[in-house]
């Protein structure tokens, strides 16, 4: 039971390379392509980000986001 303990808090640190954080969002690895964010290496599908690096990704893509709402 301690092994799946560390695997959880393993799995909340934020996937930004250099980036220690605690992950409060998870987004697909397709939207957070679109932003200048470097991730750690690996093949997940879904990305962590911690909240100054959502509050980054969410600038980022503002205009895009808006123009699929749209469209």
């Amino acid at each position: 039971m301690e092994s799946a303990a560390k695997r959880d808090a393993d799995d909340r640190v934020c996937d930004v390379s250099g980036c220690d954080r605690v992950s409060e969002r998870s987004l697909s690895r397709k939207q957070v392509s679109q932003s200048s964010l470097q991730l750690k290496s690996g093949d997940v599908r879904q990305v962590r980000l911690c909240k100054e690096h959502y509050k980054e990704f969410k600038k980022e893509t503002k205009t895009a986001r808006k123009l699929d709402t749209i469209y």
